[in-house]
Protein backbone atom coordinates (compact mmCIF):
# COMPACT_ATOMS: atom_id res chain seq x y z
CA UNK A 1 0.00 0.00 0.00
CA UNK A 2 1.35 3.39 -0.99
CA UNK A 3 2.28 5.57 1.98
CA UNK A 4 0.51 8.90 2.29
CA UNK A 5 2.41 12.15 2.39
CA UNK A 6 2.41 13.38 6.02
CA UNK A 7 0.17 16.41 6.64
CA UNK A 8 3.10 18.55 7.64
CA UNK A 9 6.53 18.70 6.06
CA UNK A 10 9.25 18.25 8.74
CA UNK A 11 11.86 20.10 6.74
CA UNK A 12 9.88 23.31 6.58
CA UNK A 13 8.13 25.54 4.10
CA UNK A 14 11.01 25.64 1.62
CA UNK A 15 11.06 21.87 1.24
CA UNK A 16 7.26 21.77 0.98
CA UNK A 17 7.28 24.35 -1.80
CA UNK A 18 10.12 22.53 -3.57
CA UNK A 19 8.11 19.31 -3.64
CA UNK A 20 4.98 21.08 -4.83
CA UNK A 21 6.89 22.79 -7.63
CA UNK A 22 8.49 19.48 -8.57
CA UNK A 23 5.02 17.94 -8.79
CA UNK A 24 3.67 20.85 -10.83
CA UNK A 25 6.47 20.56 -13.40
CA UNK A 26 6.05 16.81 -13.89
CA UNK A 27 4.29 15.52 -17.02
CA UNK A 28 1.29 14.51 -14.87
CA UNK A 29 1.62 17.54 -12.59
CA UNK A 30 -2.10 18.07 -11.99
CA UNK A 31 -2.61 14.51 -10.79
CA UNK A 32 0.45 14.67 -8.49
CA UNK A 33 -0.65 17.96 -6.93
CA UNK A 34 -4.14 16.62 -6.30
CA UNK A 35 -2.71 13.51 -4.71
CA UNK A 36 -0.46 15.60 -2.46
CA UNK A 37 -3.47 17.65 -1.28
CA UNK A 38 -5.53 14.49 -0.70
CA UNK A 39 -2.67 12.93 1.26
CA UNK A 40 -2.24 16.07 3.36
CA UNK A 41 -5.89 16.07 4.49
CA UNK A 42 -6.22 12.29 4.50
CA UNK A 43 -9.26 12.65 2.28
CA UNK A 44 -10.20 13.35 -1.33
CA UNK A 45 -9.23 16.15 -3.73
CA UNK A 46 -10.34 16.72 -7.31
CA UNK A 47 -10.79 19.38 -9.98
CA UNK A 48 -14.43 19.68 -10.97
CA UNK A 49 -16.62 21.87 -13.13
CA UNK A 50 -19.72 23.74 -11.92
CA UNK A 51 -21.78 20.56 -12.20
CA UNK A 52 -19.34 18.70 -9.96
CA UNK A 53 -18.00 16.54 -12.81
CA UNK A 54 -14.26 15.76 -12.62
CA UNK A 55 -12.17 17.50 -15.30
CA UNK A 56 -8.75 16.08 -14.46
CA UNK A 57 -7.26 12.63 -14.01
CA UNK A 58 -7.49 11.26 -10.48
CA UNK A 59 -9.86 9.56 -8.01
CA UNK A 60 -13.31 11.21 -7.97
CA UNK A 61 -14.81 12.80 -4.88
CA UNK A 62 -17.68 10.96 -3.20
CA UNK A 63 -20.93 11.87 -5.05
CA UNK A 64 -22.67 12.63 -1.72
CA UNK A 65 -20.02 15.24 -0.95
CA UNK A 66 -20.44 16.79 -4.38
CA UNK A 67 -24.21 16.93 -3.94
CA UNK A 68 -23.82 18.64 -0.56
CA UNK A 69 -21.84 21.54 -2.01
CA UNK A 70 -23.51 21.67 -5.42
CA UNK A 71 -25.39 25.01 -4.86
CA UNK A 72 -22.12 26.69 -3.88
CA UNK A 73 -20.34 25.36 -6.97
CA UNK A 74 -22.74 27.33 -9.15
CA UNK A 75 -22.15 30.47 -7.05
CA UNK A 76 -18.40 30.07 -7.54
CA UNK A 77 -18.86 29.56 -11.28
CA UNK A 78 -20.87 32.79 -11.62
CA UNK A 79 -18.34 34.75 -9.60
CA UNK A 80 -20.64 35.35 -6.62
CA UNK A 81 -18.14 33.60 -4.35
CA UNK A 82 -14.48 32.67 -4.51
CA UNK A 83 -14.73 29.73 -2.11
CA UNK A 84 -17.23 27.84 -0.01
CA UNK A 85 -17.37 25.12 2.62
CA UNK A 86 -20.17 22.94 3.98
CA UNK A 87 -20.40 20.23 6.63
CA UNK A 88 -21.82 16.90 5.52
CA UNK A 89 -22.03 14.05 8.04
CA UNK A 90 -18.62 14.01 9.70
CA UNK A 91 -16.78 15.68 6.82
CA UNK A 92 -15.98 19.22 5.72
CA UNK A 93 -16.32 19.75 1.97
CA UNK A 94 -14.52 22.82 0.65
CA UNK A 95 -14.49 24.35 -2.84
CA UNK A 96 -12.09 26.97 -4.14
CA UNK A 97 -11.99 28.77 -7.50
CA UNK A 98 -8.71 28.47 -9.42
CA UNK A 99 -9.38 31.52 -11.57
CA UNK A 100 -11.44 32.64 -14.52
CA UNK A 101 -12.33 29.85 -16.98
CA UNK A 102 -10.62 27.35 -14.67
CA UNK A 103 -12.10 24.43 -12.73
CA UNK A 104 -12.80 24.33 -9.00
CA UNK A 105 -10.61 22.61 -6.41
CA UNK A 106 -12.90 20.37 -4.36
CA UNK A 107 -11.66 18.78 -1.11
CA UNK A 108 -13.52 16.38 1.18
CA UNK A 109 -12.00 15.38 4.55
CA UNK A 110 -12.69 15.30 8.25
CA UNK A 111 -12.77 18.84 9.64
CA UNK A 112 -9.84 18.24 11.96
CA UNK A 113 -7.64 17.17 9.01
CA UNK A 114 -7.61 20.74 7.65
CA UNK A 115 -5.67 22.02 10.64
CA UNK A 116 -2.08 22.91 9.82
CA UNK A 117 -2.35 22.35 6.07
CA UNK A 118 -4.01 25.60 5.00
CA UNK A 119 -0.75 26.96 3.55
CA UNK A 120 -0.12 23.73 1.64
CA UNK A 121 -3.64 23.88 0.20
CA UNK A 122 -3.20 27.53 -0.77
CA UNK A 123 0.15 26.87 -2.46
CA UNK A 124 -1.18 23.77 -4.21
CA UNK A 125 -4.23 25.71 -5.44
CA UNK A 126 -1.98 28.42 -6.88
CA UNK A 127 0.16 25.84 -8.68
CA UNK A 128 -2.90 23.90 -9.85
CA UNK A 129 -4.24 27.12 -11.36
CA UNK A 130 -0.94 27.82 -13.14
CA UNK A 131 -0.67 24.25 -14.38
CA UNK A 132 -4.28 24.19 -15.59
CA UNK A 133 -3.93 27.42 -17.55
CA UNK A 134 -0.62 26.24 -19.00
CA UNK A 135 -2.12 22.91 -20.08
CA UNK A 136 -5.19 24.66 -21.45
CA UNK A 137 -3.02 26.99 -23.52
CA UNK A 138 -1.19 23.95 -24.91
CA UNK A 139 -4.49 22.21 -25.67
CA UNK A 140 -5.75 25.36 -27.40
CA UNK A 141 -2.57 25.54 -29.48
CA UNK A 142 -3.00 21.89 -30.42
CA UNK A 143 -6.61 22.52 -31.42
CA UNK A 144 -5.53 25.45 -33.58
CA UNK A 145 -2.82 23.29 -35.15
CA UNK A 146 -5.27 20.48 -35.80
CA UNK A 147 -7.75 22.92 -37.33
CA UNK A 148 -5.05 24.40 -39.56
CA UNK A 149 -4.02 20.91 -40.64
CA UNK A 150 -7.64 20.03 -41.42
CA UNK A 151 -8.04 23.22 -43.46
CA UNK A 152 -4.86 22.47 -45.39
CA UNK A 153 -6.16 18.99 -46.16
CA UNK A 154 -9.43 20.50 -47.42
CA UNK A 155 -7.50 22.94 -49.63
CA UNK A 156 -5.38 20.17 -51.16
CA UNK A 157 -8.50 18.05 -51.66
CA UNK A 158 -10.23 20.90 -53.50
CA UNK A 159 -7.16 21.53 -55.66
CA UNK A 160 -6.87 17.85 -56.57
CA UNK A 161 -10.54 17.78 -57.51
CA UNK A 162 -10.12 20.86 -59.72
CA UNK A 163 -11.96 23.38 -57.50
CA UNK A 164 -9.25 26.03 -57.57
CA UNK A 165 -11.45 29.02 -56.73
CA UNK A 166 -13.00 27.26 -53.74
CA UNK A 167 -9.53 26.16 -52.59
CA UNK A 168 -8.28 29.74 -52.70
CA UNK A 169 -11.24 30.98 -50.66
CA UNK A 170 -10.65 28.34 -47.98
CA UNK A 171 -6.88 28.91 -48.04
CA UNK A 172 -7.37 32.64 -47.42
CA UNK A 173 -7.99 31.82 -43.75
CA UNK A 174 -4.40 30.61 -43.42
CA UNK A 175 -0.92 31.70 -44.37
CA UNK A 176 0.94 31.48 -46.65
CA UNK A 177 -1.00 32.28 -49.79
CA UNK A 178 -1.27 29.52 -52.34
CA UNK A 179 1.50 29.91 -54.94
CA UNK A 180 0.60 30.83 -58.52
CA UNK A 181 3.17 28.34 -59.82
CA UNK A 182 4.53 25.36 -57.96
CA UNK A 183 6.31 22.04 -57.95
CA UNK A 184 4.53 19.14 -56.27
CA UNK A 185 6.43 16.53 -54.26
CA UNK A 186 5.04 13.09 -53.42
CA UNK A 187 7.16 11.66 -50.59
CA UNK A 188 6.81 8.01 -49.55
CA UNK A 189 8.31 7.23 -46.15
CA UNK A 190 7.57 6.15 -42.60
CA UNK A 191 5.98 8.68 -40.26
CA UNK A 192 9.22 9.79 -38.58
CA UNK A 193 10.90 10.48 -41.92
CA UNK A 194 7.79 12.21 -43.29
CA UNK A 195 7.55 14.49 -40.28
CA UNK A 196 11.27 15.28 -40.38
CA UNK A 197 11.22 16.14 -44.09
CA UNK A 198 8.05 18.20 -43.70
CA UNK A 199 9.65 20.28 -40.94
CA UNK A 200 12.84 20.81 -42.95
CA UNK A 201 10.94 21.83 -46.09
CA UNK A 202 8.81 24.24 -44.06
CA UNK A 203 11.91 25.86 -42.54
CA UNK A 204 13.74 26.04 -45.87
CA UNK A 205 10.82 27.75 -47.60
CA UNK A 206 10.08 30.09 -44.72
CA UNK A 207 6.72 28.40 -44.21
CA UNK A 208 5.64 29.15 -47.80
CA UNK A 209 5.25 25.49 -48.83
CA UNK A 210 1.87 23.82 -48.39
CA UNK A 211 2.53 20.44 -46.81
CA UNK A 212 -0.15 17.84 -46.01
CA UNK A 213 -0.47 14.13 -45.53
CA UNK A 214 -1.94 12.45 -48.60
CA UNK A 215 -5.68 11.81 -48.14
CA UNK A 216 -5.43 8.55 -50.10
CA UNK A 217 -2.10 6.86 -49.35
CA UNK A 218 -1.16 6.67 -45.66
CA UNK A 219 2.61 6.65 -46.18
CA UNK A 220 2.60 9.60 -48.59
CA UNK A 221 3.30 13.26 -47.92
CA UNK A 222 2.35 15.96 -50.45
CA UNK A 223 4.28 19.22 -50.60
CA UNK A 224 3.40 22.17 -52.85
CA UNK A 225 6.62 24.14 -53.18
CA UNK A 226 6.43 27.64 -54.72
CA UNK A 227 8.30 27.99 -58.00
CA UNK A 228 10.23 31.08 -59.04
CA UNK A 229 12.37 33.50 -57.10
CA UNK A 230 11.51 34.99 -53.73
CA UNK A 231 13.79 37.62 -52.20
CA UNK A 232 16.81 36.38 -54.20
CA UNK A 233 16.03 32.82 -53.13
CA UNK A 234 14.69 29.98 -55.27
CA UNK A 235 12.80 27.77 -52.80
CA UNK A 236 12.06 25.08 -55.38
CA UNK A 237 15.76 24.61 -56.16
CA UNK A 238 16.70 24.65 -52.49
CA UNK A 239 14.05 22.07 -51.60
CA UNK A 240 15.12 19.84 -54.50
CA UNK A 241 18.72 19.95 -53.27
CA UNK A 242 17.61 19.25 -49.70
CA UNK A 243 15.38 16.28 -50.55
CA UNK A 244 17.86 14.85 -53.04
CA UNK A 245 20.52 14.97 -50.35
CA UNK A 246 18.29 13.34 -47.73
CA UNK A 247 17.31 10.37 -49.91
CA UNK A 248 20.73 9.81 -51.50
CA UNK A 249 22.18 6.38 -50.83
CA UNK A 250 19.21 4.90 -48.97
CA UNK A 251 15.95 3.18 -49.85
CA UNK A 252 13.89 4.22 -46.83
CA UNK A 253 12.46 7.30 -48.57
CA UNK A 254 11.21 7.59 -52.16
CA UNK A 255 10.34 10.90 -53.78
CA UNK A 256 8.58 11.80 -57.01
CA UNK A 257 8.58 15.40 -58.27
CA UNK A 258 6.31 17.07 -60.81
CA UNK A 259 7.23 19.66 -63.37
CA UNK A 260 6.40 23.30 -62.63
CA UNK A 261 2.66 23.84 -63.05
CA UNK A 262 0.10 26.54 -62.39
CA UNK A 263 -2.17 26.36 -59.35
CA UNK A 264 -5.05 25.20 -61.54
CA UNK A 265 -2.99 22.18 -62.58
CA UNK A 266 -2.37 20.70 -59.13
CA UNK A 267 -4.30 17.58 -60.14
CA UNK A 268 -1.97 17.14 -63.11
CA UNK A 269 1.05 17.81 -60.89
CA UNK A 270 -0.09 15.14 -58.43
CA UNK A 271 -0.30 12.58 -61.21
CA UNK A 272 3.14 13.61 -62.43
CA UNK A 273 4.60 13.31 -58.94
CA UNK A 274 2.92 9.93 -58.46
CA UNK A 275 4.34 8.61 -61.75
CA UNK A 276 7.77 9.93 -60.80
CA UNK A 277 7.44 8.14 -57.46
CA UNK A 278 6.77 4.88 -59.31
CA UNK A 279 9.96 5.49 -61.28
CA UNK A 280 11.85 6.18 -58.04
CA UNK A 281 10.68 2.89 -56.58
CA UNK A 282 12.07 0.94 -59.48
CA UNK A 283 14.94 3.09 -60.65
CA UNK A 284 18.53 3.45 -59.58
CA UNK A 285 17.81 6.52 -57.45
CA UNK A 286 15.24 7.32 -54.79
CA UNK A 287 14.55 10.81 -56.19
CA UNK A 288 12.92 11.14 -59.61
CA UNK A 289 11.66 14.08 -61.63
CA UNK A 290 8.65 13.45 -63.85
CA UNK A 291 9.74 12.38 -67.32
CA UNK A 292 7.48 14.46 -69.52
CA UNK A 293 5.41 12.82 -72.23
CA UNK A 294 2.12 14.16 -73.53
CA UNK A 295 -1.10 12.36 -72.69
CA UNK A 296 -3.54 11.17 -75.34
CA UNK A 297 -5.94 13.96 -74.33
CA UNK A 298 -3.23 16.55 -75.03
CA UNK A 299 -2.56 15.01 -78.46
CA UNK A 300 -6.23 14.86 -79.45
CA UNK A 301 -6.70 18.41 -78.19
CA UNK A 302 -9.66 20.71 -78.85
CA UNK A 303 -10.88 18.56 -81.75
CA UNK A 304 -12.06 16.02 -79.19
CA UNK A 305 -14.05 18.36 -76.97
CA UNK A 306 -17.25 17.92 -78.96
CA UNK A 307 -17.04 14.14 -78.69
CA UNK A 308 -16.33 14.41 -74.97
CA UNK A 309 -19.33 16.69 -74.50
CA UNK A 310 -21.61 14.15 -76.17
CA UNK A 311 -20.23 11.27 -74.08
CA UNK A 312 -20.81 13.13 -70.83
CA UNK A 313 -24.08 14.81 -71.84
CA UNK A 314 -26.39 12.26 -70.10
CA UNK A 315 -24.46 12.68 -66.86
CA UNK A 316 -24.34 16.46 -66.97
CA UNK A 317 -28.06 16.65 -67.77
CA UNK A 318 -28.97 14.38 -64.87
CA UNK A 319 -31.31 15.78 -62.21
CA UNK A 320 -31.79 13.65 -59.06
CA UNK A 321 -35.31 12.65 -58.09
CA UNK A 322 -34.69 13.65 -54.48
CA UNK A 323 -32.79 16.65 -53.17
CA UNK A 324 -30.71 14.45 -50.85
CA UNK A 325 -29.45 12.31 -53.73
CA UNK A 326 -26.09 13.09 -55.43
CA UNK A 327 -26.44 15.59 -58.25
CA UNK A 328 -24.69 15.61 -61.63
CA UNK A 329 -21.62 17.47 -60.36
CA UNK A 330 -21.17 15.06 -57.43
CA UNK A 331 -21.51 12.05 -59.70
CA UNK A 332 -19.00 13.47 -62.17
CA UNK A 333 -16.52 14.00 -59.33
CA UNK A 334 -17.18 10.44 -58.18
CA UNK A 335 -16.57 9.13 -61.69
CA UNK A 336 -13.29 11.01 -61.98
CA UNK A 337 -12.09 9.80 -58.59
CA UNK A 338 -13.14 6.21 -59.35
CA UNK A 339 -11.32 6.18 -62.67
CA UNK A 340 -8.19 7.61 -61.07
CA UNK A 341 -8.08 5.79 -57.74
CA UNK A 342 -10.42 2.81 -57.95
CA UNK A 343 -11.74 1.74 -54.57
CA UNK A 344 -9.38 4.23 -52.88
CA UNK A 345 -11.78 6.90 -54.13
CA UNK A 346 -13.64 6.41 -50.85
CA UNK A 347 -10.72 8.03 -49.01
CA UNK A 348 -10.41 10.92 -51.42
CA UNK A 349 -14.15 11.59 -51.46
CA UNK A 350 -14.50 10.74 -47.75
CA UNK A 351 -17.48 8.45 -48.34
CA UNK A 352 -18.33 4.91 -47.26
CA UNK A 353 -17.62 2.08 -49.68
CA UNK A 354 -21.35 1.31 -49.85
CA UNK A 355 -21.97 4.91 -50.95
CA UNK A 356 -19.36 4.50 -53.69
CA UNK A 357 -20.98 1.26 -54.84
CA UNK A 358 -24.38 2.97 -54.99
CA UNK A 359 -23.01 5.89 -56.99
CA UNK A 360 -21.25 3.60 -59.46
CA UNK A 361 -24.51 1.72 -60.04
CA UNK A 362 -26.20 5.05 -60.68
CA UNK A 363 -23.45 6.04 -63.14
CA UNK A 364 -23.98 2.72 -64.96
CA UNK A 365 -27.65 3.58 -65.44
CA UNK A 366 -27.13 7.19 -66.45
CA UNK A 367 -24.30 6.53 -68.92
CA UNK A 368 -25.72 3.16 -70.07
CA UNK A 369 -22.40 1.38 -69.60
CA UNK A 370 -20.34 -0.60 -67.10
CA UNK A 371 -17.95 1.76 -65.35
CA UNK A 372 -15.94 -1.24 -64.09
CA UNK A 373 -15.07 -2.35 -67.63
CA UNK A 374 -11.54 -1.22 -68.60
CA UNK A 375 -12.23 -0.17 -72.23
CA UNK A 376 -15.25 1.79 -70.98
CA UNK A 377 -13.14 3.35 -68.23
CA UNK A 378 -10.50 4.39 -70.78
CA UNK A 379 -13.16 6.04 -72.96
CA UNK A 380 -14.72 7.90 -70.02
CA UNK A 381 -11.32 8.93 -68.68
CA UNK A 382 -10.39 10.42 -72.05
CA UNK A 383 -13.76 12.20 -72.24
CA UNK A 384 -13.30 13.75 -68.79
CA UNK A 385 -9.79 14.92 -69.68
CA UNK A 386 -10.91 16.47 -72.96
CA UNK A 387 -13.97 18.10 -71.35
CA UNK A 388 -11.74 19.59 -68.63
CA UNK A 389 -9.68 21.44 -71.23
CA UNK A 390 -12.43 24.02 -71.64
CA UNK A 391 -15.24 25.10 -69.35
CA UNK A 392 -17.25 26.29 -72.37
CA UNK A 393 -19.01 23.95 -74.82
CA UNK A 394 -17.67 23.93 -78.39
CA UNK A 395 -18.87 26.91 -80.43
CA UNK A 396 -19.68 24.64 -83.38
CA UNK A 397 -20.95 21.09 -82.91
CA UNK A 398 -18.28 18.56 -83.86
CA UNK A 399 -19.65 15.23 -85.02
CA UNK A 400 -16.29 13.44 -84.99
CA UNK A 401 -16.40 10.07 -83.27
CA UNK A 402 -13.59 8.50 -81.29
CA UNK A 403 -12.14 6.48 -84.21
CA UNK A 404 -11.95 9.71 -86.24
CA UNK A 405 -10.06 11.43 -83.42
CA UNK A 406 -7.57 8.59 -83.11
CA UNK A 407 -6.91 8.09 -86.82
CA UNK A 408 -4.39 10.90 -87.16
CA UNK A 409 -0.65 11.06 -87.74
CA UNK A 410 -0.16 12.78 -84.38
CA UNK A 411 -1.91 9.97 -82.50
CA UNK A 412 -0.02 7.30 -84.40
CA UNK A 413 3.28 8.99 -83.53
CA UNK A 414 2.14 9.24 -79.91
CA UNK A 415 1.36 5.50 -79.90
CA UNK A 416 4.86 4.68 -81.11
CA UNK A 417 6.42 6.85 -78.40
CA UNK A 418 4.32 5.23 -75.68
CA UNK A 419 5.38 1.69 -76.50
CA UNK A 420 8.93 2.32 -77.71
CA UNK A 421 10.61 1.44 -74.36
CA UNK A 422 8.91 -1.98 -74.44
CA UNK A 423 10.07 -2.73 -77.99
CA UNK A 424 13.66 -2.45 -76.77
CA UNK A 425 13.12 -4.58 -73.65
CA UNK A 426 12.35 -8.24 -72.97
CA UNK A 427 9.94 -9.65 -75.54
CA UNK A 428 7.52 -11.02 -72.96
CA UNK A 429 6.81 -7.61 -71.44
CA UNK A 430 4.58 -6.43 -74.28
CA UNK A 431 2.64 -9.70 -74.12
CA UNK A 432 2.34 -9.31 -70.35
CA UNK A 433 0.98 -5.78 -70.73
CA UNK A 434 -1.46 -7.02 -73.36
CA UNK A 435 -2.70 -9.83 -71.12
CA UNK A 436 -2.96 -7.54 -68.09
CA UNK A 437 -4.97 -4.87 -69.90
CA UNK A 438 -7.06 -7.52 -71.67
CA UNK A 439 -7.93 -8.94 -68.28
CA UNK A 440 -9.22 -5.64 -66.98
CA UNK A 441 -5.91 -4.72 -65.30
CA UNK A 442 -6.35 -7.67 -62.92
CA UNK A 443 -3.23 -9.62 -62.01
CA UNK A 444 -5.13 -12.86 -61.43
CA UNK A 445 -6.70 -12.81 -64.90
CA UNK A 446 -3.37 -12.00 -66.55
CA UNK A 447 -1.70 -14.83 -64.63
CA UNK A 448 -4.29 -17.31 -65.93
CA UNK A 449 -3.86 -16.06 -69.49
CA UNK A 450 -0.07 -16.30 -69.35
CA UNK A 451 0.11 -19.47 -67.28
CA UNK A 452 2.16 -17.73 -64.62
CA UNK A 453 1.84 -17.05 -60.92
CA UNK A 454 0.40 -13.75 -59.72
CA UNK A 455 3.75 -12.67 -58.16
CA UNK A 456 5.48 -13.36 -61.48
CA UNK A 457 3.01 -11.17 -63.36
CA UNK A 458 3.30 -8.45 -60.72
CA UNK A 459 7.07 -8.51 -61.10
CA UNK A 460 6.75 -8.02 -64.85
CA UNK A 461 4.28 -5.14 -64.44
CA UNK A 462 6.68 -3.46 -62.01
CA UNK A 463 9.40 -3.90 -64.63
CA UNK A 464 7.13 -2.15 -67.18
CA UNK A 465 6.58 0.66 -64.68
CA UNK A 466 10.34 1.13 -64.47
CA UNK A 467 10.76 1.23 -68.24
CA UNK A 468 7.87 3.63 -68.85
CA UNK A 469 8.53 5.65 -65.67
CA UNK A 470 4.83 5.54 -65.00
CA UNK A 471 2.55 4.00 -62.38
CA UNK A 472 0.40 1.08 -63.52
CA UNK A 473 -0.62 -0.96 -60.49
CA UNK A 474 -1.79 1.97 -58.36
CA UNK A 475 -3.78 5.05 -59.29
CA UNK A 476 -3.21 7.54 -60.74
CA UNK A 477 -2.30 5.01 -63.43
CA UNK A 478 -1.31 5.30 -67.06
CA UNK A 479 -3.32 2.18 -67.89
CA UNK A 480 -5.94 4.07 -69.89
CA UNK A 481 -3.48 5.70 -72.26
CA UNK A 482 -1.73 2.34 -72.64
CA UNK A 483 -5.07 0.68 -73.41
CA UNK A 484 -5.50 3.00 -76.39
CA UNK A 485 -1.84 2.78 -77.41
CA UNK A 486 -1.87 -1.01 -77.41
CA UNK A 487 -5.18 -1.24 -79.27
CA UNK A 488 -3.94 1.18 -81.90
CA UNK A 489 -0.69 -0.78 -82.14
CA UNK A 490 -2.40 -4.16 -82.48
CA UNK A 491 -5.45 -3.30 -84.58
CA UNK A 492 -6.65 -0.72 -87.07
CA UNK A 493 -8.93 1.89 -85.59
CA UNK A 494 -12.29 0.22 -85.30
CA UNK A 495 -15.57 0.90 -83.59
CA UNK A 496 -15.57 -2.50 -81.92
CA UNK A 497 -12.24 -1.86 -80.27
CA UNK A 498 -12.40 1.77 -79.33
CA UNK A 499 -16.05 2.73 -79.07
CA UNK A 500 -17.85 5.45 -80.97
CA UNK A 501 -19.81 7.46 -78.45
Amino acid sequence: MQQRTPPTEPDGDAERLRRLHHDALSPDGTRLLLRRVADAVRGEAALVDAAGEPVAEGPPVNPAAVAAIAPDLDRIRTGQAHSAAVHHDDRLISAQALGADAPILLISARAAAYQGVDRLIADAARLLSMRWHSDEALRAAQRVGQAATAIREVVIHLLLMGHTDSAQRVASTLTPRLPAFLTLYVIEADKADRDSLAARIARLTGGRAWIVHCPVYVKHLIALVPAGEHERHRPADAVADLVRGVVAGQERIRVGVSRVVSLREVGVAYEQGFHALAAARGGAGSFELFAFQESLAAIVGPEGEGWATRVLAPLRAFVPARTQDPDAATLELTLGSWLTLGTSATRQLKIHRNTLTSRLAQLDRILDCDVRDLPTQARLHLALRLAARSAEPPAEPDEADLPDLLETDAVRAWTARQLEPLHHAEEHLLDTLRAWLGGGARLEQAARTLGLSVPAVRKRIVRIERLLERSLLHGPSVRYDLHFALRLHDEPVAESALGTS
